[in-house]
């Protein structure tokens, strides 16, 4: 369930009345960078503050957990992060992968105007590794059931501020919110080292 996703390589957070939106930072680039587990990525806080952090929570004998499912969010492994240390991920598209072992298909999900859209997270602090943050899933909506059975909790803008301030507990993203485009497998091969340190 969503092992990549793309970012801009710049972002700054506007707000608008009650609604939040991600923008092309300052410095007007327009490339894309891919992030996978365990590599940085910009997340918002609830200070509404854009922090770099590290893709997945480690837990002993489980290894990486990158995405936290709605439905266990009330379990010990998540409960103190969703109650005190929401975060909201910036996101331009992510990748999801259907068919048999070896013949997979890559899809690559966006907004259908090709802007910025946030997904749910939470995070926390590893005496490791720093500052990380893993992904909520949700079920799938009509529109991802036919390639996945889960998908990421995408939020609206007018959602966005609601979810850091803990009023918002359950998910539900609308059909038509997404597009989706065949896509070159970005895990196959990456043209660019892992990004280290801070992105923004």
């Amino acid at each position: 369930m969503c092992n990549a996703y793309n970012v801009g390589r710049n972002v700054k957070v506007l707000q608008v009345g009650e609604i939040l939106r991600a923008v092309p930072g300052e410095k007007g680039e327009t490339e894309t960078s891919l992030i996978r587990r365990t590599d940085p990525g910009p997340v918002v806080t609830g200070e509404l503050e854009v922090k770099t952090m590290r893709w997945g929570f480690e837990r002993p004998r489980l290894g990486t957990i990158h995405n936290s499912r709605e439905d266990k969010l009330a379990g010990p492994m998540w409960s103190t992060a969703f109650r005190e240390r929401r975060c909201l991920i910036p996101v331009i598209g992510f990748y999801e992968w259907s068919g048999p072992k070896g013949q997979k298909r890559t899809h690559l999900f966006t907004r259908p105007d090709g802007a910025w859209f946030w997904i749910a997270g939470i995070w926390e602090i590893s005496q490791e590794w720093g500052p990380c943050y893993s992904m909520i899933t949700t079920e799938a909506n009509s529109f991802v059931a036919s390639i996945h059975d889960r998908m990421p909790a995408v939020l609206e803008e007018s959602e966005a501020r609601e979810y850091l301030a803990g009023r918002k507990n359950t998910f539900a993203p609308a059909p038509e919110s997404l597009r989706v485009a065949d896509a070159v497998n970005p895990l196959l091969k990456r043209k660019e080292p892992p990004v280290q340190g801070e992105l923004f």
